[in-house]
């Protein structure tokens, strides 16, 4: 508040920034106070890190180092690895020493511009002088978005299909939205035909027997002819649901149970 006090003249905003602090928080349906700190993911916390970290931003300038800062989150970079390790001990220092703040060096390495991490993308480079480098999610984003999409189209659930394909058209459209600059399509292709995968083993579990498969697969205009070909009462899911794709096509999930194509 002091730095606000210092370089913002409007008390308005500065009122308007004080009930933020002090409005309290929802804890498991009860409202606490707040005494200390801002709440976690809300807009105040952006706004008052690149406050309160400007003079942290003016000191690396004036050191002429390269770096990059979203709210916490800040990159340095160095020409080598022996000048990231004294650039990063540095840096450290001074938010501990000058601005108070504690450092999780869990989080916290020393490393080139090359391979490095921000804010969920990781920079990789082509190997050649004047040509751009690329982007691409993080494998921990990759993972996490994976592990979501499990939970989501786990067979067991027993919530209806149009309920599952809402949660993950939700879930694509939100991850797509914040990598969509990121080099990602092949990654998507694979991606989008393990969820359509997963989405046949999901109906074939709920469709529960040979003959309620084929009334199914009837309503959604599977010809006779081709239903006397299979054997539809087999409850290996996983291997049904690869050879599945013959009846339940791509088109089919896109379009009459509307999943998101996030390769399209």
């Amino acid at each position: 508040m002091g730095l606000i006090d210092k370089y913002m003249n409007d008390k308005d905003v500065r009122r308007l920034i004080y009930v933020f602090l002090t409005s309290g928080v929802m804890k498991n349906g009860s409202m606490m106070a707040t005494a200390l700190g801002t709440s976690q993911g809300g807009p105040l916390s952006p706004l008052l890190s690149n406050i309160y970290l400007t003079p942290y931003d003016r000191e690396l300038e004036k050191r002429g180092l390269k770096f990059v800062r979203y709210a916490d989150d800040s990159n340095i970079f160095t020409k080598s690895k022996r000048s990231s390790y004294r650039v990063r001990d540095n840096a450290k220092s001074y938010l501990e020493r000058k601005l108070q703040l504690t450092v999780n060096m869990e989080k916290t390495e020393a490393r080139r511009a090359v391979g490095s991490t921000f804010l969920g993308f990781t920079f990789l480079t082509y190997g050649e002088k004047g040509r751009l480098g690329m982007i691409r999610p993080q494998e921990k984003k990759l993972k996490k978005l994976k592990d979501r999409i499990r939970l989501i189209t786990k067979r067991n659930r027993g919530v209806a299909i149009e309920g599952v394909i809402r949660e993950l058209n939700s879930v694509l459209r939100g991850w797509i939205g914040y990598f969509a600059r990121s080099f990602i399509k092949s990654y998507l292709e694979d991606l989008m035909g393990w969820i359509r995968r997963r989405i046949r083993q999901y109906l074939w579990k709920q469709w529960k027997n040979g003959r309620n498969r084929k009334h199914r697969l009837r309503q959604l205009g599977i010809a006779e002819w081709r239903l006397s070909k299979w054997k539809l009462g087999s409850n290996s899911y996983w291997k049904m649901a690869r050879l599945m794709n013959h009846l339940i096509e791509n088109e089919t999930i896109h379009v009459h149970y509307k999943l998101v194509d996030a390769v399209g």
